[in-house]
C-alpha cells in the first residue's frame, strides 16, 4: 500500500506537470516523496519509490529537452541524493526501532517476572488485579503489589515508587523482594514488615526517592489490619452503600523517608470487597484537568453479580474513558472479597461508624 500510494503520487505529478507544461515545478515534491515514505515504511518500498520518483524527474527533464543540461543532470542528481538518503533513513529507522522493541520486551519480560497477577483464590479472600503502565512501549513502571498466605492471616502490599521507567522497576522490585522475604514470617506483625523493607529500600533509595505502600492482613473471621505508609487507603465496598475510605488515625511517611508505622483495625464482611489501588486511579484527569470521581467510578465494583476480575476491566475502562485512553500515571487496582460461606457480622457499620464521615 505504501508503495502503491507512492508511485500514485509520483504518476499524478508526473502527468499534471506534463499537462500544464512550462517550469517543472513539481519536482521538488516529486524529490521528496522517498523521504516522507522512509518515516513510516521499509527501505525496500523506499527505494522503489526512490526510482520512481528520479525516473519521473528524469522523464520531464527529457520533455522539456533538459536532460543532459546543467540544470536537469543537477535535477536528476539531486532527486538520486535524496532518495539514497531517504533509504538510509529508513533502515536506520528500522534498526533503531528494533532496538527499541527488543529493549521494550527485556523489560516486559522482567516487570512479569518481578510482578504477577494475584491468584484468583488465597486462603479466605477471592481476588483479582491489574496493572496498566503509563509508559506506552511496555508495561513498565513502579507501582508493585502482592499477596502471600501466612498462618497469621493473607497478607497484601500495595505500593507506587516515585518515579517511571527501568529505575522504578528496580526500586519497586526490591520493595516486593523484601515483602516476598520478610511476610511469611507470622511472628513478624505488619509493623514489622513495613520497617524491614523499609531498611532493605535503604540501600536502593536515592535522597529524594521513596515508596508509599498499604499493608493489609486478612484473617478468616473478616478482621482486618491495615498498615498505610503515606499511600491511598483502601476503599471498603457493599452493595447499595457508598464507598468508606479505610483511612488511617495517624499518618505515617512514605517508606524511605523515615516511616513511623502503625495498625489500624477494621472488618471485611462477607458480600463487602476491598479496593487497593495506586496513583493512577486518584489522579485520573480528563481534558480540563477534572479528576475522576472515585467514588462514582467505584461504585460498580460492589455488584455481586459480576466477577472481580469483570469489575475491575470495567474500573479500567473508565479510567480510560476519563482521560482520553492515555494514561498519564501507572495505575494498579487489586480488589479482595471474602469468599462464600465465610460466616462474619456485618462489618460496614463499624468501619463506618469507626471512621465517620471519610
Amino acid at each position: 500500500m505504501a508503495v502503491a500510494a507512492g508511485l500514485t503520487w509520483i504518476l499524478a505529478l508526473t502527468i499534471i506537470q506534463l499537462i500544464i507544461g512550462g517550469r517543472l515545478v513539481v519536482v521538488p515534491a516529486l524529490s521528496l516523496a522517498p523521504l516522507v515514505l522512509s518515516l513510516t515504511t521499509g527501505w525496500r518500498p523506499t527505494l522503489l519509490v526512490a526510482i520512481g520518483s528520479t525516473c519521473a524527474v528524469g522523464v520531464l527533464s527529457e520533455h522539456v529537452k533538459s536532460l543532459v543540461s546543467t540544470d536537469g543532470v543537477a535535477r536528476t542528481t539531486g532527486t538520486a541524493a535524496l532518495g539514497t538518503f531517504a533509504v538510509a533513513n529508513a533502515i536506520l529507522r528500522l534498526r533503531r526501532d528494533n532496538r527499541i522493541r527488543a529493549m521494550t520486551e527485556v523489560a516486559t519480560i522482567a516487570q512479569a517476572a518481578i510482578m504477577q497477577s494475584v491468584p484468583a483464590r488465597v486462603g479466605p479472600l477471592d481476588m483479582a488485579s491489574r496493572y496498566v503502565s503509563a509508559t506506552a512501549e511496555a508495561l513498565v513502571g513502579g507501582d508493585l503489589f502482592d499477596v502471600v498466605d501466612t498462618s497469621a492471616g493473607v497478607r497484601i502490599i500495595v505500593g507506587d515508587v516515585r518515579g517511571k521507567g527501568l529505575s522504578a522497576v528496580r526500586t519497586a522490585s526490591r520493595a516486593l523482594w523484601s515483602f516476598r522475604q520478610v511476610a511469611p514470617h507470622a511472628h513478624i506483625g505488619l509493623v514489622g514488615v513495613a520497617l524491614a523493607i523499609e531498611e532493605h529500600l535503604q540501600l536502593v533509595l536515592d535522597d529524594e526517592d521513596f515508596v508509599t505502600v498499604v499493608l493489609c492482613e486478612f484473617h478468616d473471621d473478616g478482621h482486618l489490619q491495615v498498615v498505610n505508609c503515606g499511600h491511598h487507603p483502601p476503599l471498603l465496598l457493599a452493595p447499595g452503600r457508598p464507598p468508606v475510605a479505610l483511612a488511617s488515625v495517624g499518618v505515617s511517611p512514605p517508606l524511605g523517608l523515615g516511616a513511623t508505622p502503625h495498625i489500624e483495625e477494621f472488618r471485611l464482611s462477607l458480600g463487602e470487597r476491598l479496593l487497593m489501588y495506586t496513583d493512577g486511579l486518584v489522579e485520573a484527569r480528563d481534558g480540563s484537568g477534572s479528576f475522576l470521581d472515585i467514588e462514582t467510578a467505584s461504585s460498580s465494583l460492589s455488584d455481586p453479580g459480576t466477577s472481580l476480575g469483570e469489575s475491575l476491566d470495567t474500573l479500567i475502562e473508565t479510567v480510560r474513558s476519563h482521560v482520553g485512553g492515555v494514561l498519564t500515571d501507572d495505575l494498579c487496582v487489586l480488589l479482595a472479597s471474602q469468599h462464600a460461606d465465610v460466616s462474619v457480622a456485618s462489618g460496614y457499620e463499624r468501619n463506618h461508624a469507626q471512621l465517620g464521615t471519610s
